[in-house]
């Protein structure tokens, strides 16, 4: 049996055969970039497009950084999880670098530290050309040090996630309007359930919000939207916080947002067949 021309096909499909199979297979593409040179450019992009650190690689990391053209990172990075054994200072090295960054996870603490100033982190972030963000209430709070704060992603920001390290029962989140396309957003309140009035401030202050997630106690394994809104679910905490943010930045088919996302269709559809039902006859 004759084997497959490979070399024989056009540059750009051989190209487009190894991206395909390093973006299926992380253990794939680590392996890929030893088949060739070429091989090597066209696919190690791919292997930085989404990444995600914690005390283990976070100095490989640094050290690869070190090792290319700052412009690459700024260019491929477009997915970043920082998690809370990130440090500040290596966390704020890592944002600067990455400049084209679009849904990022930022879990440090870096108002905890002493002497650490927050513009080296703020500054950073607030350039960055956002979709997506998840940060620590507080945290986010700090992005907005006075009512006249701009970032360029406050009208491109579509999903916040918002974690909450101490116990709030009725958040007041006063940069919402500021966020004028944000149609996702999470609040992981730890185990405190907002009340009635301040999920409704929420809703009236996010004029295009689709979905809001109150993540709940991790043994509730019911997924349920509110009754007097069904845009607003109801959801058992996660177990593995950044395989869940993994899963969203993957664009895997269930992850948090999709599932919400049902629910609320779902419950929507739910009470247009009850009012039909129920409307009087004119």
């Amino acid at each position: 049996m004759n084997s497959f021309p490979f070399d024989e096909l056009p540059t750009e499909l051989q190209r487009e055969i190894f991206v395909v199979a390093a973006k299926r297979n992380r253990g794939s593409a680590l392996q890929l970039v030893l088949v060739a040179k070429r091989v090597h450019s066209w696919v190690q992009p791919t292997i930085y497009e989404i990444v995600s650190l914690g005390s283990n690689d976070t100095h490989l990391f640094l050290r690869t950084i070190n090792s290319l053209p700052a412009e690459f990172f700024a260019f491929h990075v477009k997915k970043l999880c920082l998690s809370v054994s990130v440090s500040a200072r290596n966390a704020a090295k890592i944002v600067s670098v990455c400049k084209g960054v679009t849904d990022l996870a930022f879990w440090v603490d870096y108002l905890g530290v002493q002497g650490f100033r927050a513009e080296a982190i703020t500054s950073s972030i607030s350039a960055l050309p956002l979709r997506r963000l998840s940060i620590e209430f507080k945290h986010f709070l700090s992005l907005f040090p006075d009512p006249n704060t701009r970032h360029v992603w406050d009208d491109s920001l579509t999903h916040l996630d918002l974690i909450f390290w101490t116990h709030e029962t009725a958040p007041v989140i006063p940069p919402l309007p500021k966020l004028s396309i944000l149609t996702h957003l999470a609040l992981r309140l730890s185990h405190n359930q907002p009340s009635d009035d301040s999920l409704h401030a929420i809703l009236s202050a996010c004029r295009s919000l689709r979905v809001l997630v109150i993540f709940d106690d991790p043994e509730t394994s019911e997924e349920t939207a509110w009754s007097a809104d069904p845009r607003v679910v109801f959801m058992p905490y996660p177990q593995n916080i950044v395989g869940e943010w993994e899963a969203q930045a993957r664009d895997d088919d269930n992850n948090v947002w999709t599932r919400a996302e049902e629910l609320v269709r779902m419950h929507t559809a739910e009470r247009q067949s009850l009012y039909i039902f129920v409307a009087p006859k004119t």
